[in-house]
């Protein structure tokens, strides 16, 4: 009896572990495509497509030649090439987004390059979903096609974004328009600006892209689409949207039933140091990073005032070193830099690496070079992705930004205390303040803020993918036709005055 009473206590505490069933019903034929955009509008839906496939999904990567690059790492996914990207001069459009125009003078000619190839894509789309019974697709924000294909053939579809476009997460103080974006809230514009860019802005941006939404129309009802070309918050209403972001990397606000924000999702791989950047690191102990990711291209002007901050600052001794990955931009450096001191750079000799104190190179290991323990600042463009390493990596940033989001991304740094603005008019002793004041930290200030962000980062990025591969399979095994009704408000299926409550 004695021996049968610890038995009997052991068995009642073992506990049953439930088991979901859901996809005991089939796996799903699971598709993304994307075509413009660097790797901020692929690696992160790869990452989430990945783990799809190793929970038994068939993914696939629907991309044009050029962008099937970034798939090499997901061995879970496969990739289709849709063929090659739109033939233009692509450095003449870059160096264009990167001259500081109005993103309105700037933005007719990207949609059209980016819209080049939209009957061959829809078309290819079309017959691969056909073909091989795709039962949910993920588009990226730019890639119309494929929200064309989708709605053609039936199914349902879910768009990835960095930022949240629709009405629905957009609210009386937010700036979402990419027009807009220079700051994403209007907490410190004037009533004038508010107006401005709420009131008639809106109009001169359809009034500047008219011929392109008509050339679209005619061109999209030429192969049979019959929906209407639709702003985002009217186009994807019953559709989910994958948002890589978090608060704190956008302010806080309401967000709709139908969005939701599962970043940031770093890549949990990174390419390693190479041997000799690794030595320079090791043998450096503050060092600056320098970068602007792959599409923007900074000016001479911009290059010498950076050169200026970091030559002086290595002068006085608040850094020992800088690498910068130059990409598109090394045409641009100056011959020489003289600084205040009177010193005279050879920037030739710097671009070929005969300086112990700059290592150069057209392209880095940008995750590797920030976990370093060298790096103590990262000048950027201000790109999401970028923004999203460095927090991570626990290093403040400098901020020169060109386009886009990038504008509205360096104030909110700036405002949170996580690093400075480079400003285009700034004057070389500006620029050398600006570094030393950031480098420095004398209070401490910036490295206490940039630890709440790396905390936030860090635990939010731990499980975004597998919250992203829950979201997808939430819409593939509960969507009625498209549509999610446990994600529709009521006020969708009521009047505007029921739903309003205007009777009150």
């Amino acid at each position: 009896m004695r021996l049968f009473l610890p038995i009997l206590t052991f068995c009642s505490i073992v506990k049953a572990i439930l088991q979901p069933t859901f996809r005991d019903t089939g796996y799903k034929n699971i598709a993304f495509s994307v075509s413009p955009g660097g790797s901020s509008h692929h690696n992160w839906v790869l990452s989430i497509m990945d783990l799809l496939g190793q929970r038994g999904h068939n993914t696939t990567y629907l991309t044009t030649t050029e962008e099937t690059r970034f798939s090499k790492s997901y061995h879970h996914v496969k990739t289709v090439d849709i063929g090659p990207s739109v033939v233009f001069d692509q450095m003449a459009l870059l160096k264009e987004l990167s001259s500081g125009k109005s993103m309105l003078h700037v933005m007719p000619k990207v949609m059209k390059a980016w819209s080049g190839n939209h009957e061959r894509d829809y078309f290819t789309l079309l017959n691969y979903f056909k073909n091989h019974q795709v039962d949910l697709v993920l588009c990226d924000y730019f890639m119309n096609a494929c929200v064309d294909a989708a709605t053609s053939f039936g199914i349902p579809y879910i768009m990835t974004c960095a930022l949240d476009p629709s009405k629905e997460s957009d609210v009386s103080y937010t700036n979402s328009e990419w027009y807009n974006m220079h700051d994403f809230t209007t907490e410190h514009q004037s009533f004038a600006t508010r107006f401005y860019y709420k009131f008639i802005f809106s109009w001169i941006n359809l009034y500047k892209n008219y011929s392109y939404y008509v050339d679209m129309t005619a061109r999209r009802k030429a192969i049979g689409i019959t929906t209407k070309l639709e702003p985002p918050n009217k186009k994807w209403r019953h559709s989910l949207r994958l948002v890589n972001n978090l608060f704190g990397y956008i302010p806080a606000r309401p967000i709709g039933s139908l969005a939701e924000y599962v970043g940031p999702i770093i890549p949990q791989t990174h390419s390693p140091l190479s041997e000799e950047l690794e030595y320079f690191l090791n043998s450096h102990q503050r060092v600056v990073y320098i970068a602007f990711g792959q599409l923007a291209i900074p000016k001479q002007e911009t290059i010498k005032l950076i050169l200026i901050g970091l030559l002086e600052n290595l002068e006085s001794g608040s850094i020992d070193g800088f690498v910068w990955a130059t990409v598109h931009a090394a045409g641009n450096f100056p011959a020489s830099i003289t600084t205040s001191s009177g010193i005279n750079y050879n920037i030739e000799t710097m671009l070929k690496n005969e300086h112990s104190y700059a290592y150069m190179v057209t392209w880095a290991p940008q995750t590797a070079i920030l976990l370093h323990p060298s790096t103590c600042v990262f000048v950027s463009h201000g790109g999401l992705g970028s923004w999203h390493e460095s927090m991570y990596a626990g290093v403040p940033m400098i901020l020169f930004p060109f386009f886009a989001d990038q504008p509205g991304n360096a104030l909110l740094i700036e405002r949170s205390g996580l690093g400075g603005i480079l400003k285009t008019d700034a004057t070389q002793t500006e620029s050398v303040e600006l570094f030393r004041n950031i480098i420095e930290d004398v209070n401490g200030e910036i490295k206490a803020n940039v630890k709440r962000m790396q905390a936030l980062t860090q635990i939010h990025s731990k499980h975004g993918t597998m919250r992203g591969a829950d979201l997808v399979e939430e819409v593939a095994y509960t969507h009625k036709n498209g549509v999610l009704p446990h994600r529709q408000s009521p006020a969708d299926r009521m009047s505007v005055i029921n739903g309003y409550c205007y009777y009150d």
